[in-house]
């Protein structure tokens, strides 16, 4: 009897995961005015596609002109301004 219920489990966890397998994977359709590629599921979303160094897939945007180096230097200057206004606070506390 527990090796049938333990049988009809396994089954059973299978099965659900087999919808989550039937879903299709998305094509990919570039517009012919801007020559952006898009992600197309067959459900009916759209998304933008990316390239591997993050930015669009599009003609207009140079390959070279990567997210992260522009959000690196974006994030050193949030850095220094915090920190010139910690030194900031910190001699205004520290005057007598």
């Amino acid at each position: 009897m527990k090796t049938t219920v333990r049988w009809c489990g396994l089954a059973l966890a299978v099965l659900s995961a087999c919808p989550a397998a039937a879903l299709e994977q998305p094509v990919v359709w570039r517009d012919e005015d801007t020559g952006c590629a898009y992600l197309l599921t067959p459900q009916g979303g759209i998304a933008p596609r990316h390239r591997r160094d993050g930015t669009l897939d599009c003609p207009d945007v140079a390959a070279n002109a990567g997210i992260v180096e522009g959000m690196g230097k974006d994030i050193a200057r949030g850095l220094d301004a915090l920190q010139r206004e910690v030194e900031r606070l910190r001699e205004r506390y520290n005057r007598p």
